[in-house]
Parts: C-alpha cells; sequence; structure tokens
C-alpha cells in the first residue's frame, strides 16, 4: 500500500497541498517529522484521528498531476514537461490509480470533505484515467467540495464535457496567469484569448460551476509597462471575462523587492473590484506596512458576494502545509507527485508530515527523510 502526498493552500487556491522546492522544504520543514512506513506508522495515526473525532477535523484529498505542457520560466513547483514524458504519461496514471485503490477503504469509512486536483496541469489526465479514479473512490460525487486546476489552452468543447461530466467539480480554477502575449512569451507559457477564456467561464457557469482566474502581477517583467499590462488584465477579466473569483499575487522573480510591490498591487486591486469584487476582509487589501507583513506572501483574493457565501458555508480551506504550520483541524492525504515534482500529506497533529513522489527510474512511489530531499 503506497501512496502519494502533498499540501496547497487556503481559502481559495484552497484545499490542502502545496509543491514547494528543495529549499523552502528544508528551511521551512526542519521541526517537522516525517514516517518514512506509510503502510504502518501513517495510515494507523491517520485511521486514529478519524475515528475518534471525525467532526472536528477537515479531511482533504489531494490528486496531482505533475506535467505540464509548457513549463513556466517563473513557476518554482518542478513541474514535469508532457513531451518529455509523454511514454511515461499511462504509467504514471496507473500508478497513482492503485495508490487510491489501495486506500479506498479508508476513504470508504471516513468520506472526505474535499477533493482537490492540482498539479502540473490537471486538464491534462486522460479521459479514462478520471472516470476510473472519480468511480474508485468510494461516494465520490457526494463529496462536498470538489475543485480542479485547468489551463485553457486544454478546454477544447469535448474535454470541458468530460470535465463536467467526470470530475463533478464545484469549482474550477483556471490558470490565466496573463491575457497578455508578449508576457506569457517572455514566461514560455501558452496565450489563449480573451474571446475562448470569456467562452469557456460561461460554459462552466451554464452549469452552475464556480470559477476561478489566476493572474500573476508583473509577469512579464518590473517595468511600468508590466504593472499597466497586469491593471489591463484584471479590469478585462472583472469586466468581459466575469469570474466569480480572481486570486493573485506579484511575480515573485522579478528584480524587486517582492513585499515593496505589495502596495500597489493592493491599489490596482483595490480599483478593480468596482463594486461586483471584494477582498474577504479589510486586512486582506490594507496598505498598512504591519498588516502587510502580517499577510506575508500569500496569494490575494477578490470575489463576489456570493462566491464568499459559498465560501462560509463550507470547508474549502486548506492550510499552507508544513512551511508555516499545520492546522490542527485539517488532515490531508495526497497522491500522486513525481521526480522533483513532490507532494505531502499531514495529520492534523501539528507535527507528521509524509513527503513522496514517484520515481520513474524505480517505478514506484518513494518517501524521503528531511536528509534525503
Amino acid at each position: 500500500m503506497k501512496w502519494g502526498h502533498n499540501v496547497h493552500e487556503t481559502i481559495e487556491k484552497s484545499l490542502f497541498i502545496e509543491e514547494i522546492d528543495k529549499a523552502s522544504f528544508l528551511r521551512d520543514a526542519l521541526n517537522f517529522e516525517v514516517f518514512i512506513n506509510m503502510n504502518e506508522d501513517f495510515l494507523k495515526s491517520a485511521y486514529t484521528f478519524l475515528e475518534g473525532k471525525r467532526s472536528e477535523y477537515i479531511f482533504g484529498v489531494y490528486i496531482d498531476y505533475p506535467f505540464c505542457i509548457s513549463n513556466c520560466n517563473y513557476c518554482i513547483y518542478h513541474s514535469l514537461n508532457y513531451g518529455s514524458y509523454k511514454t511515461k504519461i499511462s504509467e504514471y496514471e496507473n500508478a497513482v490509480i492503485s495508490q487510491i485503490k489501495n486506500i479506498s477503504y479508508l476513504l470508504d469509512d471516513f468520506k472526505p470533505d474535499t477533493i482537490y486536483w492540482g498539479g502540473g496541469t490537471p486538464s491534462l489526465w486522460s479521459d479514462q484515467a478520471l472516470a476510473t479514479i472519480t468511480t474508485i473512490i468510494p461516494g465520490y460525487n457526494t463529496i462536498p467540495v470538489k475543485k480542479i486546476e485547468l489551463h485553457p489552452y486544454d478546454l477544447s468543447r469535448q474535454k470541458i464535457d468530460t470535465i463536467i461530466n467526470t470530475v463533478n467539480p464545484d469549482i474550477v480554477s483556471i490558470g490565466i496567469q496573463s491575457l497578455n502575449e508578449n508576457s506569457c512569451q517572455v514566461q514560455h507559457r501558452i496565450n489563449v484569448s480573451v474571446e475562448r477564456i470569456t467562452q469557456i467561464v460561461k460554459a462552466f457557469h451554464d452549469h452552475g460551476i464556480w470559477v476561478n482566474i489566476d493572474l500573476v502581477a508583473l509577469f512579464g517583467g518590473d517595468s511600468e509597462t508590466d504593472w499597466m499590462v497586469f491593471e489591463d488584465d484584471l479590469n478585462t477579466i472583472c469586466n468581459v471575462v466575469k469570474p466569480d473569483v480572481i486570486t493573485s499575487i506579484p511575480n515573485y522573480r522579478t528584480h524587486l523587492n517582492y513585499m515593496e510591490q505589495i502596495p500597489r498591487f493592493r491599489s490596482v486591486l483595490k480599483n478593480a473590484c468596482n463594486g461586483k469584487y471584494r477582498a474577504p476582509s479589510d486586512f486582506a487589501l490594507s496598505m498598512d506596512s504591519e498588516d502587510i507583513k502580517k499577510y506575508g506572501r500569500n496569494d490575494h483574493w477578490i470575489a463576489t458576494d456570493e462566491y464568499w457565501d459559498f465560501v462560509k458555508k463550507n470547508k474549502i480551506y486548506s492550510s499552507t502545509g508544513p512551511k508555516t504550520g499545520i492546522k490542527t483541524n485539517q488532515m490531508v492525504f495526497a497522491f500522486g507527485g513525481a521526480e522533483q515534482h513532490r507532494v505531502y500529506s499531514y495529520l492534523p497533529d501539528n507535527k507528521t508530515v509524509v513527503y513522496s513522489h514517484y520515481s520513474f527510474k524505480e517505478n514506484k512511489f518513494c518517501f524521503s527523510t528531511m536528509g534525503d530531499i
């Protein structure tokens, strides 16, 4: 029984999983215990938590797809190039299916509160693999909140129908990053037209599915022109594309000091709200230097009132994982990850983390101690 692992972040990128780079993991997670023997130690501990006081814990499942058609320069998540691993795709998908099958008994005994399909690019899962996974997870369609990340380039009408009918998501998160063709070229990201993105959002809205759009400020660089591009991107998304929520953050990989960009970044977000969107709190867009420092390098969200009502009523929150501490009311089982694109699971005891990945060389999932990472 070998299965995978990871941890993502907060309110909207929600649910449970974050692939972080080696330096961050070593720097921020040294105080956490790693179980190598997931079969016995981790699963036994997980079962104890769930059997004892299930109602006290948010129980999340994360399913990872580590491949991307095009690898963006700004990305720190070590995603694997789809073309380079094309002959290995079926092997990976079958390995994840086996992982989930091996622990389906626990998912049958304790229904998750939420499932998050992350990556990489989850819209690249084969239709057959999606159908198999959603079938082998007991009571999949009754799980309260299901969310999947998507790249608009992959979303043909047929793929949209597959996502809607098979994954049955409550929320889709569409990775735009920028509408500007030049900015996307700088980052080696596939650019998709505003018209096509608007059609995609409408297709999901027509089925009552919440839509998030991801945008990155200063995506193409750190000049004054790049600030204007971000303002244009945000205004177009708010007024033309019209998603339910927008998740945004400044580009980490510019020459500018990241935290020094937050006041201007927040000012742009405030101007874009225009009565339709709002932040989850005044603190989230505060210009006070101490508030900004406390908020840290987290994502920013603006959303409609209806979406914030949905968030309030549903368990779609996640912790940021080991680098900032594990919330004691949450636990995550994460499946997948491959090579350097690694993921991890955790228990709600503020110490137990399993860090793992699939090795194509060894044809199995591997689990690492801190010293081996």
